[in-house]
């Protein structure tokens, strides 16, 4: 069963149907909402790579301000999105180029941890909890961790695949 899903992933279409919408989330975030909340209060929760507690995510959301939390919530709202497309986009080209679902897992499991992410995080937008801060702050670590693994995984294997 999980192996026809990847194998579905895999398909041409679906690689790079997924793949234009991805391109096209990543234009919109790089293209309107990060550059907007950087000038705000500098690099959102979602790209502090090592995590964070409930003092530096209250600190970002206090200096963002009213306007910016709206703007950060509709950030969010697209992350929710975005989260499941690149994890199935990733998903599907892991497996079409190493064929085992075992590298699949890592983008699978690295949109979950983003969705997850999301939901604490559109959660503390009024009040930051300090465990809800705290358990944002370890998903976002291994999301990307998990995406790491997964974009080094396509990487090494699109280079393998042209040799």
């Amino acid at each position: 069963m999980e192996r026809r899903l990847y194998a579905a992933l895999a398909h041409p279409l679906v690689r790079f149907g997924v793949g234009f919408f991805v391109l096209v989330f990543l234009l919109v975030f790089f293209g309107f909402f990060v550059p907007a909340l950087v000038r705000l209060a500098g690099w959102p929760p979602d790209f502090w790579v090592l995590g964070y507690g409930p003092a530096r995510l209250a600190g970002y959301l206090g200096a963002l301000g009213e306007a910016g939390r709206r703007l950060y919530a509709l950030f969010l709202m697209a992350d929710f999105l975005f989260a499941p497309l690149y994890g199935l986009w990733l998903a599907g080209w892991l497996f079409y180029l190493y064929h085992r679902p075992t590298y699949a897992r890592a983008a699978l499991l690295a949109a979950l941890m983003d969705l997850g992410e999301n939901l604490l995080l559109t959660l503390q937008l009024d009040r930051v909890d300090p465990v809800l801060a705290v358990v944002a702050g370890y998903l976002t670590f291994f999301k990307w961790v998990f995406l790491a693994y997964a974009l080094l995984a396509f990487l090494l294997g699109l280079f393998w695949q042209r040799r």
